[in-house]
């Protein structure tokens, strides 16, 4: 039971979400994920509203599954559990105030099927029982670079093509939707200086992305996802 010293106002509990809440969401970082809460629905920017057509175009029919590997602010998780074939939705980041926004989104709309957990992709495969196993529809949309050299919020790394493919797959039951820079060349600065202070810029390379790829998964291109950057669906082998 609530103690009622500590429950707050109905006004309060209908709304958690503050103006400050509301701000970050339509302004914070990236600007590529943000949006607005307007009544019980979601509206993207501009930016995220073009991401999101192109992506979504490539869902699985019917759409019963979505893990977003780096979520952000949460969009597409909570976009996908508002879908009455999506029965669980997933997203995982290493960033706290992300994931506190994402979740206080998630119960303001009552999307109970939307959940968002700060875990790194090894983590998430060695416990994906506890999320009723692998996902239909996986995203991994401008995350790679950051899962083989680390980033300034997470050190951790993963400089293994193999090894990364192999856990992508552990937790891909159907389709992984993939639009990553997949030469140095076009990451940004601060990772191609991770990448010279680790001794891997040799190491990042299409070819190398494309071959650990196609040792488990089936491979077809769609393009570019803005700026040039490739847009690939991977089906598990």
């Amino acid at each position: 039971m609530t103690d009622p010293a500590f429950d707050p106002p109905a006004r309060e509990r209908a709304d958690p979400l503050s103006p400050e809440l509301r701000a970050y969401l339509a302004e914070g970082y990236p600007a590529n994920h943000a949006y607005r809460v307007r009544g019980s629905r979601l509206r993207a920017s501009f930016k995220l509203w073009r991401r999101r057509r192109r992506i979504a175009a490539l869902y699985p029919r019917p759409l019963t599954s979505l893990l977003d590997l780096s979520c952000s602010k949460g969009y597409f998780v909570l976009d996908a559990a508002a879908k009455p074939t999506c029965e669980r939705a997933l997203g995982i980041d290493v960033h706290p105030p992300d994931l506190e926004a994402a979740r206080a989104v998630g119960a303001h709309l009552t999307l109970e099927r939307a959940r968002f957990e700060q875990l790194r992709l090894d983590t998430l495969s060695e416990r994906l029982e506890e999320f009723g196993g692998p996902f239909q529809t996986v995203l991994l949309i401008n995350t790679y670079p950051y899962l083989y050299f680390g980033s300034r919020r997470s050190e951790q790394s993963y400089p293994d093509h193999e090894r990364l493919f192999e856990l992508l797959h552990a937790v891909c039951q159907e389709r992984l939707i993939f639009s990553n820079r997949v030469s140095l060349a076009r990451c940004p600065r601060h990772i191609q200086e991770r990448a010279r202070a680790l001794g891997l810029r040799e190491t990042y390379e299409e070819a190398a992305i494309r071959r650990a790829a196609l040792a488990r998964f089936e491979l077809r291109e769609h393009g570019s996802l803005l700026r040039g950057i490739p847009l690939w669906t991977l089906s598990p082998r």
